[in-house]
């Protein structure tokens, strides 16, 4: 509740500087320079309320200027100007008007019911943040301060009405989402089982592999060992076999001489 107070007096605030730019309230900031050095850029003048018959020359008057006169001769809203002539008239009294600073006299007349007043108590430079309020930038400043601060206030009922919106909206896409994940995590989990298997497979595998790898050293071990026992068996055949062929002759001669001694 406290925050509604304080927004709505913000929001109050701004209007009542909106309004007081459009010199619609009893006080109004000094513009331009044509008024010094009596009055300064960004001073701000009261307004006192003087009839139009009380209207002298040398008063310096406060008067709205018509939208056509603001646009075709660059003049703003509200236009602070010493008077130079009173016209009367069967209508009621009009005036001249001009600015003190190096300025020409007001191409227009002023009317009476474009007369808010007279400038009374001024204080310097307090007008100057109702200048920039009363710029397009100054307005737009405040609006997006305004939006800015509001959006600060409320950011936990606005971040819960998003998330609720948000729910309500992707609430089956979350569902389905989940739906795919779970089937995802079952699928993952049985690759998981398949591949643990498959690792236990291929242990056992390996085990045979170098089983049989040993096994066949083994046997090359045993190849080699019956190769050397095969050249060393071939060295003594062939020592044999010299052995033979060495004593054949002697035999010979033995036998030959027991022949003859039995023919005798």
């Amino acid at each position: 509740m406290k925050r509604w107070i304080f927004l709505a007096l913000l929001i109050g605030l701004f209007v009542a500087v909106l309004i007081t730019v459009r010199g619609n309230l009893p006080f109004m900031a000094v513009l331009g320079k044509s008024m010094e050095p009596e009055l300064k850029a960004g001073d701000l003048i009261w307004i006192e309320e003087l009839s139009p018959s009380e209207v002298k020359v040398g008063d310096v008057i406060i008067y709205n200027v018509d939208p056509r006169i603001q646009k075709g001769y660059n003049y703003s809203p509200v236009v602070a100007h010493r008077v130079t002539k009173v016209i009367d008239s069967e209508e009621g009294a009009s005036w001249h008007t001009k600015g003190d600073y190096n300025s020409g006299e007001d191409p227009f007349t002023v009317l009476p019911q474009h007369l808010q007043g007279k400038v009374g108590r001024q204080i310097s430079y307090l007008g100057i943040p109702l200048l920039f309020f009363q710029s397009k930038q100054g307005e737009i400043f405040a609006i997006v301060a305004l939006v800015l601060l509001a959006l600060h206030l409320y950011a936990v009922e606005i971040g819960q009405n998003i998330g609720k919106a948000q729910r309500a909206v992707f609430a089956p896409v979350i569902e389905e989402n989940q739906r795919g994940l779970e089937g995802m995590q079952q699928a993952l989990g049985k690759l998981a089982a398949a591949t643990e298997l498959y690792g236990q497979h291929l242990q056992s595998h390996t085990t045979a592999i170098i089983s049989l790898s040993e096994a066949s050293q083994e046997l090359k071990e045993s190849a080699e060992e019956l190769r050397k026992n095969a050249n060393k068996q071939g060295k003594v055949l062939n020592e044999l076999m010299k052995v033979v062929e060495q004593t054949s002759p002697t035999n010979e001669r033995l036998t030959d001489g027991i022949l003859s001694r039995s023919r005798q």
